[in-house]
């Protein structure tokens, strides 16, 4: 895994970690499942797992209606 992609990785997490977050607090369940979603996948990605499936499968749960 390369910097770059390292880079990205940290970024899902981070990224979905505040969308949570924000999600918890203003009480929007769809916003909090897809910063779950999104922080999940930044860990997979990082992991060097098989990150792609993980990734479509973790952006159709964030997608489903509340």
């Amino acid at each position: 895994m390369g910097l770059t992609d390292k880079i990205r990785a940290a970024v899902d997490q981070t990224a979905g970690s505040a969308k949570a977050k924000i999600g918890a607090v203003t009480h929007d369940p769809a916003l909090q499942a897809e910063g779950h979603a999104q922080n999940a996948v930044g860990h997979a990605k990082q992991s060097d797992s098989d990150s792609g499936n993980l990734e479509e499968r973790a952006r159709e749960i964030a997608d489903r209606p509340g």
